[in-house]
């Protein structure tokens, strides 16, 4: 049986309460893959503690968090509790009409503090453009550890242009 954590599951639940803290806006992919990112790892970008911890590796996850992104998307159409959109500018993603709902009876300190950093970001992160975006996710790509043991506190140096 595979693990609910990092999983499908987690990674739906995660994108509908981003989505949930954003409407009305419309999000697309690389738009979700960032956001997950910077909501679990808030303090890199001078925001609150992280939700997740801090690792040397964590921007190597970039690399498969679009793919479990997607499949945590596919979850929570399948519930109904996503739309998606295909305006000229792309396939878009909305929170649903029973979305708030839902993600306000989930009564747990992990949702509670996501809810809280999903609006942290959104407020600061949500109107980034699609070079904003690449620009964002290359930085956190060179915040990636060499094998000379990059301390934190290095890969911090580099700054957020959010």
């Amino acid at each position: 049986m595979r693990s609910p954590l990092n999983g499908p599951l987690e990674y739906g639940l995660r994108v509908l309460v981003m989505l949930t803290e954003a409407y009305p806006q419309q999000l697309d992919i690389n738009h979700l893959v960032l956001l997950d990112h910077t909501v679990l790892h808030t303090a890199e970008i001078g925001g609150p503690p992280s939700i997740h911890p801090d690792h040397p590796l964590h921007a190597g996850e970039l690399g498969v968090r679009r793919a479990n992104v997607e499949e945590g998307l596919r979850v929570m159409l399948r519930a109904g509790l996503i739309d998606m959109q295909a305006p000229s500018t792309g396939i878009r993603y909305q929170a649903g009409e029973e979305a708030y709902s839902f993600v306000s009876g989930l009564a747990s300190s992990y949702i509670t503090e996501l809810r809280n950093r999903s609006r942290w970001v959104f407020e600061r992160f949500a109107t980034m453009s699609d070079e904003q975006i690449r620009q964002q996710t290359m930085v956190i790509f060179r915040r990636r550890p060499a094998d000379t043991g990059t301390t934190s506190s290095e890969r911090q140096a580099e700054p957020w242009n959010g």
